[in-house]
C-alpha cells in the first residue's frame, strides 16, 4: 500500500469532500457536536488511529482507532461512506478521527476547527430572529435531518440510543427563559415522536416489539408530564400562537392513514385530555373534521358531555373504546359508559385470545370486569361475559358468584377447573368457607389428597391442615358424623402411613 501521505495527496478533492460533510452536519453550538470533535482531534493528535490498508479495486480503506476499545473503521471513497463497528449513529469521534488523520496530511486541521468553531451555526441564526413555533420546529426537525437508518427497527437498542441522541441534539436549544422551557420541551418530544413514528411503528412487528411498546409508554409518561405542567403554568398572550400551532401539528398527526390510527389516537388523546380543556376548542376541534372517525367522534361526545351512539366494533378496534369506557367512567358518563360497554362486548372474546398477547389478558380482564360492573347487566349477559373471559375472567366471575350468593356455583367452578388452593383463596374461599362451609368439602378433600400423594412428612402437615379446615367446615355445618367416618376412613387406608398417622394425631383430628 502507498503510503497515508501519497493516498491523501491522491484523493484530495474526497477527503476535501468527507470534511465538508463533517462540516454541514456538526453544529459547534451543539455540546454532543463539540465534544465529539473535540474527541476526534486528541485521538489523531495522540495517534490513536492506524490505516491498516486501501483497496484499490473498491476503493476501501480500513482503519483502527485506539479508544478505550479498539474499534474498526471502513471509508469507501467511492459512495462516500464511513463505517463504524461502535453502536453510535452516523457520527461518532471514530470516523471523525480517521477522517481527520488523513486531512492533516493535506490541510491544517488546527484551522479547519478553529474555523468551524467561530462560523455562526443555523440554528443561533434562527434564535437571534423572533421566537415562533414554526423556529422551533425547524431546529427540532434539524436534529432529524438524517434518515432513520433501517435497521434500527429490528434492534430497538440501536433505535433508543440514536432517538435519545436525537432528541438531546433538539434539548439542546431549549431556551434560556423558564416560561418557555416546557413549552419547548413538549415541541421537541412532540416532533421527534413524529419523525421516528415510521420507524417505531415497524419495530412493534419485529422481534423486539416488546421494548418498543414500552418505550411508546414511557414517551407518553414524559408527554403527559410536560402537558400536566404547561397545563397549570402562567402564560401570555405570545403563547396562544403556540399553542395554536401545537393543536395544528396534533391534528395533523391524527389524520395521516397509514395503519396506526390506535396509537396516534393515544398521542391525540393526550393533548385533548391535559392541555386542550375548554369547551369551544373541543366543539371547534370537533368541527374541524369533515368526516370525524367514530372513535374521535365519541371520544369529543364524551368530552362535552353528549350522547355516545353505538356502533357494531371490531376487534381490532376494542383496546380504543376500552380507554374510551375507561374516559367515560372518570367523566361520570353513564350513557356514554354503557353505550360503549354493550358494543364491545360481543368482540370480548376475539378481543382477549386473538387481539393480546397472554400477559395482558389478566390486566384487560380485571378493566372489563370493573367497568361492566358499573352498569346494568341481566344475569344471561354476565354469563355471557364469564363464558367469554375463559380461564382469565375466573377471578371476576367468583365475585359475582359470591354477591349473588350461589356459593355452590362457585365450589362447582373452583373443581371444575382444578384451581390451587392459593388461586381458590384468592377468589374467595374464606368467604364460601364462612358463609356455606358444606360446599367446599370436596376442595379441602382434593387439596389434602394431592398433598397426600407427596409422600413426605412436610406434606402431611399440609395435609393434617386441609383437613383441620374440612372439620371446621362440618362443624359449623353440623356433619360431624360424617367427619368421624371421613378421618377413620383416610387412617385405614393408610394405615401404614406411620409419619401420616403421627401427624393426623398431632393435630387432634379424631
Amino acid at each position: 500500500m502507498a503510503t497515508v501521505q501519497h493516498l491523501a495527496k491522491r484523493f484530495d478533492d474526497t477527503i476535501h469532500n468527507y470534511m465538508a460533510a463533517i462540516d454541514d452536519s456538526l453544529n459547534p453550538s451543539r455540546e454532543m457536536d463539540e465534544e465529539m470533535v473535540r474527541k476526534a482531534v486528541f485521538l489523531v493528535r495522540h495517534d490513536g488511529v492506524q490505516i491498516l490498508s486501501f483497496n484499490e479495486e473498491r476503493l476501501l480503506l480500513e482503519a483502527i482507532v485506539k479508544d478505550a476499545h479498539t474499534v474498526k473503521v471502513v471509508l469507501n471513497f467511492e459512495k462516500m461512506t464511513a463505517v463504524c463497528a461502535c453502536p453510535q449513529e452516523e457520527n461518532c469521534r471514530h470516523k471523525l478521527a480517521v477522517v481527520f488523520s488523513l486531512y492533516q496530511k493535506i490541510g491544517s486541521l488546527s484551522e479547519w476547527v478553529a474555523a468551524w468553531r467561530a462560523r455562526p451555526a443555523e440554528q443561533l441564526n434562527l434564535l437571534t430572529d423572533k421566537r415562533s413555533p414554526v423556529q422551533w420546529v425547524h431546529i427540532i426537525r434539524n436534529a432529524w435531518r438524517e434518515p432513520v437508518p433501517d435497521y434500527t427497527k429490528r434492534n430497538y437498542f440501536y433505535f433508543e440510543q440514536l432517538y435519545d441522541g436525537r432528541l438531546k441534539n433538539a434539548l439542546s436549544f431549549v431556551p434560556l427563559e423558564r416560561e418557555w422551557k416546557v413549552f419547548y420541551r413538549t415541541y421537541a418530544h412532540l416532533v421527534s415522536l413524529m419523525e421516528v413514528w415510521e420507524t417505531y411503528i415497524a419495530g412493534t412487528q419485529e422481534v423486539h416489539h416488546s421494548f418498543f411498546k414500552t418505550w411508546f409508554d414511557d414517551e407518553l409518561h414524559a408527554l403527559r408530564d410536560l402537558l400536566e405542567q404547561l397545563r397549570v403554568q402562567h402564560r401570555t398572550f405570545e403563547a396562544d400562537a403556540f399553542l395554536e400551532h401545537l393543536r395544528n401539528l396534533v391534528h395533523s398527526f391524527v389524520t395521516v392513514k397509514d395503519g396506526s390510527f390506535s396509537q396516534r389516537f393515544t398521542v391525540y388523546q393526550l393533548f385533548w385530555t391535559s392541555l386542550f380543556t375548554t369547551a369551544k376548542l373541543r366543539k371547534d376541534e370537533l368541527a374541524s373534521f369533515a368526516r370525524p372517525e367514530p372513535r374521535i367522534e365519541a371520544f369529543f361526545a364524551i368530552l362535552l358531555g353528549d350522547n355516545v351512539k353505538a356502533k357494531k366494533l371490531t376487534p381490532d378496534e376494542t383496546p380504543d373504546w376500552v380507554q374510551l369506557a375507561i374516559l367515560a367512567e372518570s367523566e361520570t358518563h353513564e350513557q356514554a359508559l354503557t353505550a360503549i360497554l354493550m358494543s364491545i362486548k360481543p368482540n370480548v372474546k376475539t378481543f382477549l385470545f386473538e387481539g393480546l398477547y397472554t400477559q395482558y389478558r389478566h390486566q384487560y380482564v380485571r378493566v372489563l370486569s370493573r367497568l361492566f360492573s358499573l352498569i346494568h347487566l341481566s344475569e344471561a349477559d354476565w354469563e355471557d361475559l364469564f363464558k367469554q373471559f375463559g380461564h382469565y375472567g375466573l377471578p371476576a366471575y367468583s365475585t359475582y358468584l359470591i354477591e349473588k350468593k350461589q356459593f355452590k356455583q362457585w365450589a362447582e367452578l373452583h373443581h371444575l377447573h382444578n384451581s390451587p388452593l392459593y388461586f381458590a383463596e384468592e377468589c374467595g374461599l374464606k368467604e364460601v368457607q364462612e358463609a356455606a362451609p358444606d360446599f367446599v368439602l370436596p376442595l379441602f378433600h382434593r387439596y389434602a389428597m394431592d398433598y397426600l400423594e407427596e409422600r413426605n412428612r412436610p406434606s402431611y402437615k399440609q395435609a393434617v391442615r386441609m383437613w383441620k379446615k374440612m372439620k371446621a367446615a362440618c362443624k359449623k355445618s353440623g356433619q360431624l358424623e360424617f367427619w368421624n367416618a371421613y378421618i377413620n376412613e383416610i387412617r385405614t387406608q393408610n394405615k401404614r402411613l406411620r409419619a401420616l398417622q403421627e401427624e393426623i394425631e398431632k393435630g387432634h383430628l379424631v
